[in-house]
Order: structure tokens, then C-alpha cells, then sequence
């Protein structure tokens, strides 16, 4: 009995198994480490690493955050952020109360000696920004932007289910 040759090879076939959706997550996800790398080189020049500029980015968001809630948001090990916190707060940028509504959790506080940092802070990611914006017009920024928020929508109703 003869075989039929094969006329896709292996590595074809493989291939066929990543889908454009797959593609495009791999995108978001490249773009999102991407960015994260460049901007890390960029503040560690002022002395920051990056747990401790994304504890001040959630804190800046939202100043009402504590120390537990950073880190379930960041997905990061409450001794990572433990550890960043310490960081921030000998340097004088940050305090670390114990909650009025919980004494068993910390409510982290930035200080005026952060207001000093902020201008470097938003110039390194304005730099990225024209980086990352290049050749892109508003339209096609408000449209991503729009797509990306009903994505992320779509996750967070099922994103429960996977906690």
C-alpha cells in the first residue's frame, strides 16, 4: 500500500495552530514587556526599580489602594511589594500607615518629596510615548484605545472565574 505524500510539511502544519487572536495577544504582550524594559532603563536612572514605579503609578491612579490591594492588582508577592514599599518609603517618597479601616492592612501614603520626581517621572514616559506613537495618528489612537477597553471589559467579566 502506497502512502500519499505529505503535502504540508510539519512545520506548516504547526504553524496553522497560532491564530491571528494568538497573534495579536503575543503582540500586546511584546509591546507591554517592551515598554516596561525601556521605561525600567529610563527611572532606574533616578533610582527606581521598576515594582516600586508601578506601586506609584497604581498609587497615583488611585490613592486609596493599600499595600495588599497593590500587590493583587501588580499579581506580584506581598513580600515583593513589601520589600519596594521599604524601598520607597526610605527614600522618603512614600509613608506606610496602618489603615483606619483595617489595622492589619498598611495604607501607603506619597509624600511632597515625590512631587519632586513626578517631572522626570512623566518626561521618561512622554519620551516612550513618542517612541511607541510614532507615525500613528489620534484617530487610530482612539480607536485602539476603544477596542482595548472593550477587550478588557470582556476579561474582567470572566476574570473571577479564573481567580
Amino acid at each position: 500500500m502506497d502512502e500519499k505524500p505529505d503535502t504540508m510539511s510539519r512545520s506548516q502544519r504547526r504553524q496553522k495552530v497560532i491564530t491571528d487572536n494568538d497573534r495579536i495577544l503575543y503582540l500586546m504582550d511584546e509591546i507591554s514587556r517592551g515598554a516596561r524594559k525601556v521605561f525600567d532603563a529610563r527611572v532606574a536612572r533616578i533610582g527606581l526599580k521598576q515594582t516600586q514605579w508601578r506601586i506609584i503609578g497604581q498609587l497615583l491612579r488611585d490613592p486609596a489602594l493599600t499595600q495588599a490591594e497593590i500587590a493583587k492588582k501588580l499579581e506580584l508577592e506581598s513580600a515583593t511589594i513589601g520589600q519596594a514599599v521599604a524601598g520607597l518609603c526610605a527614600r522618603g517618597l512614600m509613608k506606610r500607615l496602618r489603615a483606619e479601616t483595617d489595622r492589619r492592612a498598611w495604607q501607603l501614603i506619597l509624600t511632597e518629596q515625590l512631587d519632586d520626581l513626578l517631572p522626570e517621572l512623566r518626561g521618561s514616559a512622554d519620551r516612550l510615548h513618542d517612541l511607541l506613537w510614532r507615525d500613528i495618528a489620534a484617530d487610530e489612537k482612539r480607536t485602539l484605545q476603544q477596542i482595548l477597553e472593550r477587550v478588557s471589559e470582556n476579561l474582567d467579566q470572566h476574570r473571577a472565574e479564573a481567580e
